[in-house]
Parts: C-alpha cells; sequence; structure tokens
C-alpha cells in the first residue's frame, strides 16, 4: 500500500503519531511510506523510521523537484508546499498507480484496504466531505464549482495516479490560483475542488474522514454514547483538523478520547500554549 504525506519539521511528532497507529491497525499490511519534504533532517527521519518499526514498511525521502514551482504564483495563504498534494503525479514514480494521501494530524482507527482499493471510475481522487448542505452550497458557489458537487477535505486522498498523469496540467493550476487570488481561503483544498470537483468520487466521512464536525452531527442523530460506539466499531481515519489538535492542552471536543494517551502526554510539554 502507496502512503503520502507532506509535512515540515513542525509535524514530526503528530507524523510519528498517525504512522505508528497505521502500522498497529493494519498489521498484515506492507506500506511503503512515501514523505515529501523541503527541510526535513536526518534525525526527523530517524524518528519516521523509528514509528514504523516492527511493521513490513518502508519510509521514502522525496525531494520535490524546484523547478515545478517555477511559475507558481505564491499568495498569502500559498507556498510551494502547498502544491504538493497536487502535483504528486507529476513527482511519485511512474510506477505507481494509486497512492493514499493522509495528513499527519490523523489517527488510524481501522482497516485501509478497502479505501485503498476503491474503484475510481473515470475519477480522480476519492475523499470526503465534512459541510453541512448550506456551507457545501456556499463554498460550492465560491469556486464556481457545478451545483451538485461536493466541496472535499484534501487532508485523506485517494489519487488515481494513472488517470491524473494523462490530465493533470501545472499550468492549470497556477491558472486558478491566478483568478481566484482573494477567494482561495484553505489554499490547495479549494484548487482540488475547484479544479477536479466533478472527478471526485464521495466516500463516507463518518468511515474515512471522521472530524469533531461530522461526530456532533453523529451525536445529534444517536446520541453521545452510541456515537461513541459508531466510531470504535466503523471509523478507520479520524481527523484532528482546525485549530484545535490532541496533543495541545487546550484541545476541544470529544475525539481525543481515541488519541494515545501516551503520546498525549509526552506533546503536551512541547506544544502547550
Amino acid at each position: 500500500m502507496n502512503i503520502l504525506v507532506t509535512l515540515n519539521s513542525g509535524y514530526v511528532k503528530p507524523l510519528c503519531v498517525m504512522l505508528r497507529s497505521l502500522i498497529q491497525s493494519n498489521p498484515r499490511t506492507a506500506f511503503d511510506i512515501y514523505v515529501a519534504h523541503t527541510d526535513l533532517t536526518e534525525t526527523d527521519f530517524d524518528a519516521i523510521g523509528n514509528a514504523v518499526e516492527g511493521g513490513d514498511s518502508r519510509v521514502l525521502s522525496v525531494s520535490v523537484p524546484a523547478e515545478l514551482f517555477r511559475d507558481a504564483p505564491i499568495l498569502k495563504r500559498t507556498s510551494k508546499e502547498t502544491y504538493y498534494r497536487l502535483f504528486a503525479a507529476a513527482y511519485l514514480p511512474k510506477a505507481l498507480d494509486r497512492i493514499l494521501y493522509i495528513d499527519p494530524d490523523t489517527l488510524i482507527i481501522g482497516n485501509l484496504t478497502p479505501l485503498y482499493n476503491v474503484q475510481f471510475g473515470d475519477c480522480l481522487f476519492a475523499g470526503c466531505g465534512h459541510l453541512s448542505p448550506l456551507v457545501n452550497l456556499l463554498n460550492t458557489a465560491r469556486l464556481g464549482m457545478h451545483p451538485q458537487s461536493t466541496y472535499i477535505n484534501a487532508g485523506v486522498l485517494m489519487l488515481n495516479l494513472r488517470a491524473l498523469r494523462a490530465f493533470f496540467s501545472p499550468q492549470e493550476v497556477f491558472d486558478c490560483i491566478r483568478k481566484h487570488p482573494h477567494s482561495l481561503f484553505l489554499a490547495d483544498q479549494d484548487v482540488l475542488n475547484a479544479l477536479y470537483g466533478e472527478r471526485i468520487l464521495r466516500l463516507d466521512e463518518n468511515i474515512y474522514n471522521l472530524d469533531e464536525r461530522c461526530f456532533a452531527r453523529l451525536c445529534q442523530q444517536y446520541g453521545k454514547e452510541a456515537a461513541m460506539a459508531y466510531v470504535r466499531q466503523n471509523t478507520c481515519i479520524i481527523h484532528y483538523n482546525g485549530k484545535y489538535k490532541p496533543w495541545r492542552a487546550n484541545y476541544k471536543g470529544d475525539l481525543d478520547a481515541f488519541y494515545p494517551l501516551r503520546a498525549r502526554q509526552a506533546a503536551v510539554k512541547r506544544y502547550a500554549e
């Protein structure tokens, strides 16, 4: 199973927790973990390697070619790292036909095989939406998406690399950013939705990209105790997106109950505000 992560040195510890949970929740799966970066050190990679010890996994450093971004517009809310998910088909090995991108601020608590083997059809990506119908409508209008599209969170994405190599255009990405200089509030996530919204396969967010908003809706539907039971039985990926993180002392929400206690206690000292 091919996994892609992109990060800077500030997210190495959360990444290590995520990767450890990945190995523990998928003990019979071999992983090739591609780490796309610009500033990670040998010490960082030693920590990442230690996180996947005991599993049948390889950690592969990916130095993204600077020339890919020679013509890239850099706005207040974007940097060259912003583009790494979108450009994956351009810098990953040509032998790969699919890869699972996962944000470092996630926790894997279930089997990822059904997600990894998803049938794309003619879609380029597979992902999950987090938004209420009204907010989804506002986002699709803001980005000029088809009215029936679903705005997808880019923190967990299956990438159809084979199709993307034939379809992806760096210039199209740059043109999209120049076209929307004041409305790309979420950088590459907005670009992904604006360009490819009609070719993204929607997956169940309660299973593959559960955040606090999704959990709150489950609580409204079933009650908190039953919602917790649902997560334990069905959810594969918890996403700690947004301002509050479970490795910080000021976390607000309920899903930190799933975050490893040892990791939370060790990290709070470093990240406490």
